[in-house]
């Protein structure tokens, strides 16, 4: 029986494609991650973390919480024909009274990043490199003291200097 995990993560590129192997870079594409620092929300499911757990010599990946989720929306998101997500343009399109509760909805798994793509807003962001750059090496997991691979303790922190 598999196990239903609720929420979503957010997954971002820290490596280029140069000496990848050719299923890792198509991995990659499909994914949507075709360059450096740009980052995607995915729903958390078994498959999805075993599609990471392939790539995590190019990637990390956290839990996507509300906080990193309302700043990724303010300052990153696209939204078709609109431009920045707003609160007026939340309310219009998803039914909430500001980007704070479309956060709150997406981390706790009661909406799915499929329907934010549905109605318009763009589940991929393009980041900055973090500012005072990376604390680990990019070549080792985050256990080893790098920082690829599933993160939990200080990925918002992370994800907080690239935005």
């Amino acid at each position: 029986m598999k196990k239903v995990r609720k929420g979503c993560l957010l997954t971002i590129r820290a490596r280029g494609s140069a000496g990848l192997r050719h299923q890792v870079k198509a991995t990659l594409r499909q994914l949507g991650l075709n360059r450096r620092n740009q980052a995607i929300l995915l729903m958390d499911s078994p498959e999805t973390r075993g599609t990471l757990r392939r790539l995590k010599d190019t990637l990390f990946w956290g839990e996507a919480t509300e906080e990193i989720l309302t700043s990724l929306f303010i300052s990153r998101s696209r939204v078709s024909g609109a431009g920045r997500l707003t609160d007026a343009e939340a309310k219009k399109r998803f039914g909430v009274e500001n980007i704070k509760t479309l956060a709150k909805l997406l981390s706790s798994g009661d909406l799915k990043p499929q329907e934010l793509k549905r109605r318009g807003l763009s589940t991929r962001f393009n980041l900055h490199p973090p500012k005072g750059g990376f604390r680990g090496s990019l070549k080792d997991p985050s256990g080893k003291g790098g920082e690829l691979g599933f993160r939990t303790e200080s990925f918002q922190e992370v994800v907080e200097r690239m935005i």
